[in-house]
């Protein structure tokens, strides 16, 4: 395929390259069509990418080819002018000044509207604002780019979950992921099979359920903010409210688009653990000096392994093909597509493929339009067993931190070889006996119908569906501990998941003299189905058929589960612009909805939202300072709510009880599972925002800032019940939570002619405070493997805030260690005494850290020089934690000897280097297992050069079939400043609440080429 490639692009290249083609000159001046004013650095570029710029006095002169017979001018500001040319002709070329971006059309919810004219908190991107390189779903297109908005990923695994967050966390027990609408249908974006299949380690957080949809097919993404851009989705916009909006075809004759892309992957940056050599000397190091026996020596190396290098895939190939083609004309517009999308995981064994096909078709008549978008894909998914679990259950990277690097891969009997002195498994037995495979077919699509009556009156149909199928094939075979002991373990997760769209809207829009109305009404249905079923088995004669022939287990070892849900939403929805002498803007809207995850007594919710817009440019008073082109102040309030909490937690459910002999026969039982709360209702956000939208120097420097507080109230908490009650915890609404914040977005435009480029800073502070809980005074949360209650959630201080013990160094000999109580010796950790009773325990802990970034900033720089493009985006988090684990289980090992990270081991304290820094680690657990310290609890600050994209389109001569032609070359995850020390301090294993790193799975730095072509 890579040979292939090659071949096209050196053959399209040498096509363009040897065209002949005669040069004739032009010259002319550029001037502003109201002042007849000059203007400098405007663009010309002729119709085959002949490009010049305007200079003093607007002048300009240019070579054309033969074939040229047009010319295209831009300038910022002015409208774009098309003009016709001849040989050796001096032209003027007079342009008109408008505002482009003004009266760029956004979308909102259920509907459109100008940029000039939005009232809300609107974040909006295009194609050329996305993020280059590789992206395997929507929301890797608008990372780090949009204020406020930030992007986290899970895990590096191919197709790897991500977590969205837009200003912040308000909900603990519900979700706090925005709510996603494609082309108008609000999409379930959970995963449509859980869980892993049995003795299979697998990351906390699924696949990302939103990699059905191809980025390539994406034409813009807003991303709603504020309550009063949100309340119109109601229950489900507490968390903000991203809209996909994919391609449409424009009219003219058939294009033909070819994007493809094929690079190489890499670990971006390692975890250093010790060598066999290193090891050999540190463990030896450390029996010698007390801290074990002597028959746990280390002799003579004979085999030096790495295991941690076997588990990498070097250079894994990563390619994207898409094809797409569109057209139409006045009344009729199409535009399909077909992808493929193929990765391999940095982990071995792992990898995830795509392919996907789009047709979006409008048809527009006198008084209606009739639309179709549909999108179907399939997923493959290969996994590797990794992920938060230990010991024998271990995934790939926590078994090749800890593996013994001086014993073989294989034993004498050609089996994998296991450790004496450990109960985990051989790596390369993990990665290649438990396999792991994922099926997932899904289509969404809607078709809509739009009628034009009475003459102002707009009535509206849509109708949408969204349906997916998957199977997951898991086994675990006999080279593994967990196999052999079982026979082979093997399992099947199936699931179908569906939703039904149907809405119908009526609007109303009319100019009359200085007013302009804008109304809209609706009602709107959805029903949400799932069905699971999962079976297990063990006890096979043999490893051959795997999942395929499960009846050939031990059937007194078949477990059988399945599951069937429903939930559904019923709302109605109202919302009203008006547009007072285009200076004065009001919005209001309203939604009513009802869901069936409530309680009987709380049903139905209201949220409305108002908002008001000032074009202060429009007053004569800002006119007469001649400084602003445009300036509009914002201001809003709004109620929104947060449903996301399952099905059923309203009412009492049953579940499979103890077994019963009754008559000297077994039963099965159920008992209660729930206790119901008929009073459960929406958890609910208020937010009021303050914003200004501004534009200087014709425009040259444009954005937006923004303060806003959310209060979220009547949080959906598992409350704690007395005992009494036969549970321990029972779904209520109680509690609050603040997300305050300020955001700053500014593009500029620094040069513009032969040489253009363009900036855009984004620029976020975030403050998360907990205001209530009710009755409880404090939620301990988070674990991974032996640690445990890792973050609070108390009040006045930041959800999931890190809960510890503070490090002063290490004890040093002749140090007075009468001041504790605790049994402590020289090199070992000195933990503060907060309390300053001689004893470090639970009462010392504080607060040591915080999950939520309370600054974010990204750069993004956009240059132009003749027919050479380049992007550079830098982003950055600061002022952030994390748990780092691996670090963890450096400190505090389960024995003595397990592999660990070799910076604190090489440098630990000795007689003859009493470290100040690190400890002895003779006696690691000698005053408790205190996991989380200020030494594991890291800062995840970090500043990233995301993405280089350099790129050269050609300037095509006389070539009848191809219309464009642009090859680049992409770097991602280029450079990375930080101090932590795992694999990467952006992404976050634990998926949501404390930021916990365990076993993550890598990151990638990629170098890829590709390859844009029009036909």
């Amino acid at each position: 395929m890579v040979r292939k490639i090659k071949h096209v692009l050196i053959l399209l290249y040498v096509f363009a390259f040897f065209q002949s083609y005669a040069q004739r000159s032009i010259s002319g001046v550029v001037k502003d069509a109201q002042t007849g004013q000059p203007i400098i650095g405007a663009t010309i570029v002729s119709n085959s990418n002949v490009k010049t710029a305007s200079g003093e006095g607007g002048r300009f002169t240019m070579m054309l080819n033969s074939s040229d017979n047009s010319i295209t001018v831009t300038y910022l500001g002015y409208a774009e002018l098309k003009k016709s040319v001849s040989n050796n002709e001096t032209i003027e070329v007079l342009l008109n000044p408008i505002n482009n971006e003004l009266n760029e059309v956004v979308v909102i919810g259920y509907g459109t509207a100008k940029r000039s004219d939005i009232t809300g908190a609107v974040s909006s991107l295009n194609e050329k604002d996305f993020n280059k390189g590789v992206n395997t779903s929507p929301e890797q297109l608008l990372a780090g780019k949009v204020a406020g908005v930030q992007v986290v990923q899970s895990s590096g695994e191919p197709g790897g979950g991500i977590s969205v967050n837009v200003r912040g966390m308000g909900s603990i027990n519900a979700s706090n992921s925005p709510l996603y609408v494609v082309d108008g249908f609000p999409i379930d974006n959970s995963v449509t099979v859980g869980g892993t299949g049995a003795n299979f380690t697998g990351m906390k957080s699924a696949r990302n359920p939103l990699n059905a949809i191809n980025p390539n097919d994406i034409a813009s993404i807003e991303v709603l903010k504020d309550a009063s851009a949100t309340a119109i989705y109601g229950s489900r916009g507490a968390n903000g409210v991203v809209l996909i909006t994919t391609k449409r075809g424009k009219s003219g004759g058939l294009k033909v688009d070819y994007d493809a892309y094929y690079g190489v992957q890499n670990i971006q940056r390692n975890i250093d653990i010790l060598s066999a050599e290193d090891y050999k000397s540190v463990i030896n190091g450390i029996i010698d000096a007390g801290g074990g026996n002597n028959n746990q020596q280390i002799g003579d190396l004979t085999n030096s392994t790495d295991w941690l290098d076997l588990m990498y895939n070097k250079n894994a190939p990563i390619q994207n093909h898409n094809l797409s083609f569109s057209g139409g004309n006045d009344q009729t517009k199409y535009h399909t597509s077909l992808n493929l999308y193929d990765q391999s995981g940095l982990l071995i064994n792992s990898d995830n493929k795509r392919y996907s096909a789009r047709v979006n078709l409008e048809h527009v008549g006198t008084n209606f339009k009739l639309g179709a978008n549909m999108t179907t894909s399939f997923i493959k998914d290969n996994y590797v067993a990794n992920g938060m679990d230990l010991n024998e259950r271990a995934g790939i990277i926590y078994a090749a931190i800890a593996y013994d690097p001086t014993l073989p891969i294989y034993n004498p009997e050609g089996g994998y070889m296991l450790s004496p002195d450990m109960n985990i498994d051989n790596p390369l037995a993990i990665a290649n006996g438990k396999t792991s495979v994922s099926n997932l077919y899904r289509t969404l699509g809607t078709i809509y119908g739009e009628m034009n009556f009475l003459e102002d009156f707009t009535a509206k149909l849509n109708l949408g569906a969204d349906i997916s199928n998957q199977r997951r094939d898991t086994y675990v075979d006999r080279q593994t501990i967990e196999g052999r002991a079982n026979g082979g373990v093997a399992s099947i997760l199936q699931g179908t998941s569906n939703s039904y769209l149907a809405e119908f809207t009526v609007g109303y829009k009319k100019k009359i003299d200085i007013h302009d109305l804008n109304f809209l009404v609706g009602i709107t249905g959805q029903q949400f189905n799932d069905i699971g079923q999962n079976s297990q088995g063990s006890g096979f004669a043999s490893d051959a058929t795997k999942t395929d022939n499960m009846g050939l287990g031990d059937p007194t070892k078949f477990i059988v589960s399945s599951s069937r849900a429903r939930n559904s939403l019923l709302s109605y929805l109202a919302r009203a612009n008006y547009n007072l002498n285009d200076k004065y803007l009001f919005t209001g809207s309203l939604r009513i909805d009802g869901s069936s995850r409530f309680g009987e007594n709380n049903q139905y919710g209201i949220f409305p939202s108002f908002a008001f817009g000032w074009k202060l440019d429009q007053e004569e008073f800002i006119k007469s300072l001649d400084f602003f082109n445009s300036l509009k102040l914002r201001t809003s309030w709004g109620r929104t709510g947060n449903q996301e909490i399952g099905n059923y937690q309203s009412i009492s459910t049953y579940a499979s009880g103890q077994k019963a002999v009754i008559d000297y026969v077994q039963v099965s039982t159920t008992t209660p599972s729930r206790l119901p709360n008929p009073d459960l209702k929406w958890e609910t956000s208020e937010q009021l925002n303050f914003g200004l939208d501004f534009g200087l120097v014709k425009n040259r420097i444009s954005g937006s800032l923004d303060w806003f507080y959310k209060d979220t109230k009547d949080m959906l908490l598992n409350l704690a019940v007395p005992r009494t009650t036969g549970f321990s915890t029972m779904m209520t609404n109680i509690g609050a939570v603040r997300n305050t914040g300020v955001e700053l977005m500014i593009n500029s435009i620094n040069t513009e002619g032969i040489f253009n480029w363009q900036s855009t800073l984004n620029f976020a502070w975030l403050r998360n405070e907990v205001r209530d809980l009710g009755s409880n005074k404090v939620i301990y949360s988070g674990s991974a493997g032996g640690t445990s209650n890792v973050s609070v959630i108390q009040v006045g201080l930041p959800m999931y805030s890190f809960f510890g013990y503070q490090i002063d160094g290490i004890w040093q000999q002749g140090d007075d260690l009468s001041v504790t109580n605790d049994k402590v010796a020289a090199g070992d950790f000195k933990y503060k005494d907060v309390n300053g009773d001689k004893i470090v325990n639970a009462d010392d802990r504080v607060v040591i850290g915080n999950s939520f970034p309370k600054y974010t900033a990204s750069l993004t720089n956009n240059m132009d020089y003749k027919n050479f493009n380049l992007n550079i985006f830098i982003d950055g988090v600061f002022d952030v934690d994390m748990l780092n684990n691996n670090l963890v289980d450096t400190y505090f090992p389960a024995n003595l000897k397990r592999n660990r990270l070799s910076e604190p081991m090489l440098n630990r304290w000795t007689e003859s280097n009493p470290s100040t820094v690190y400890p002895s680690f003779v006696n690691p657990n000698g005053q408790g297992k205190k996991e989380v310290n200020t030494y594991t609890v890291e800062d995840a600050s970090f500043i990233r050069l995301s993405t280089v994209k350099l790129g050269y389109t050609f300037a095509l001569r006389n070539t009848k079939y191809v219309k464009g032609l642009n090859l680049f070359l992409v770097g991602q995850n280029l450079a990375v400043i930080s101090n932590y020390k795992g694999y990467d301090p952006s992404i976050n294993p634990n998926g949501g609440g404390a930021r916990i790193d365990w076993n993550a799975y890598p990151t990638a730095r990629t170098y890829m080429m590709g390859i844009n072509l029009s036909l």
